[in-house]
């Protein structure tokens, strides 16, 4: 876990103001220690990503939330589709085989 000085020593273009307001508006979500937030790793490369949209890509306040809430749907459907591949990957091959063809079907894919 990270103060809020250790963050802002590791993440380039973070202001304090910048970190509060992200704080602020829940884009990250700190831990609430004696002395204040305590961020973790994930918090600290979201910080990241947030200070590269605003300072590289110049992505304003308004469209932020809207990037981020995208890639959190993204990220989800990453870790559903590998709960998923588990599950297929448990299965006998002949329920694997039928699932896949199941998919390919649907999707309107050949293999």
């Amino acid at each position: 876990m990270m103060t809020e000085a250790e963050v802002l020593a590791k993440v380039q273009g973070l202001s304090v103001t910048r970190l509060r307001i992200c704080v602020q508006e829940a884009w990250v979500a700190p831990a609430t220690g004696q002395s204040g937030p305590l961020f973790d790793d994930l918090d600290l490369a979201r910080l990241q990503l947030i200070a590269d949209l605003n300072d590289d890509m110049e992505v304003n306040d308004e469209a932020l939330p809207i990037i981020l809430s995208l890639i959190d749907q993204l990220n989800a459907n990453r870790r559903l589709f590998q709960a998923l591949d588990q599950a297929i990957n448990a299965q006998e091959v002949d329920i694997q085989e039928n699932i896949v063809a199941f998919i390919v079907d649907a999707a309107g894919q050949k293999t």
